[in-house]
């Protein structure tokens, strides 16, 4: 409950952001008409504005989805953009229309895997076409968004005889497919069915390399062959991702 109520104060403030731009754009416009010999810059500026409040409505969408929101967030949240620029004139008529992606492993333009394969994935994306059109401006043009927040885990343990292992662990974050920074990590591990915190054992240390990798090591009292593992994580847009892994005895 509290991932929602976050994820549908962050789409508010996405969206508030969005009609902020397209305000501040108004604003100058208005002021500086006289003095301006061509809008063209202006023109290329206003459309920017539409494509970067498109983005920011998709990704605070994504962040109420992944929260456990559900996912027709997305599309009504977009329909609540597209009705809003629709409704602005200083152009003429201005009609914006998002697509969402359906093609697997999309649905209703979301894709949620949270695997147990050391891969977690938290994607929504959408293609749109904006027209513009009257007041000696045509302007026809397609372009999407994907927005990808992925979290990849990996390691293995050392056995140091009974049940007692040492654990290391690499968690790595990726957006859009480029390493990023995280704003939180739960690293847990599975003992005797429950999910449990590492860092009260002996031994634990975490390290933030900087780049997207974070480097993780405990030692404890875990029966098996393998351990398990799993990592919950926010990107720093407020995005959740989840991943398990089983790791097994280094050679």
């Amino acid at each position: 409950m509290r991932g929602r109520r976050r994820g549908q104060v962050l789409v508010v403030a996405a969206l508030a952001i969005a009609l902020t731009i397209i305000t501040v754009q108004a604003s100058v416009y208005s002021l500086s008409r006289a003095s301006i010999v061509s809008d063209h810059d202006y023109l290329d500026d206003y459309i920017l504005a539409i494509k970067q409040g498109s983005r920011h409505t998709v990704e605070a969408s994504l962040v109420n989805v992944s929260g456990g929101g559900d996912d027709s967030n997305l599309e009504a949240n977009l329909d609540r953009w597209e009705a809003f620029v629709s409704e602005d004139y200083r152009f003429g008529r201005c009609e914006l229309n998002s697509t969402l992606a359906s093609t697997a492993p999309y649905a209703s333009g979301v894709w949620l895997d949270w695997g147990v394969d050391g891969e977690g994935v938290s994607s929504a994306c959408s293609d749109f076409t904006l027209n513009l059109s009257g007041r000696d401006v045509e302007v026809d043009w397609g372009f999407g968004v994907n927005t990808t927040t992925k979290v990849l885990i990996s390691g293995s343990f050392v056995d140091l005889g009974g049940d007692s292992k040492e654990v290391n662990v690499i968690v790595n974050l990726l957006n859009e497919g480029a390493p990023s920074l995280a704003g939180s990590i739960t690293l847990e591990y599975l003992n005797a069915s429950v999910w449990t915190d590492p860092s009260t054992l002996d031994g634990y240390s975490e390290l933030d390399c900087g780049n997207g990798t974070y480097r993780y090591v405990f030692t404890g009292e875990i029966p098996g062959i393998n351990v398990q593992i799993r990592a919950q994580v926010y990107d720093r847009r407020g995005i959740y991702v989840r991943a398990e892994d089983t790791l097994e005895e280094e050679q």
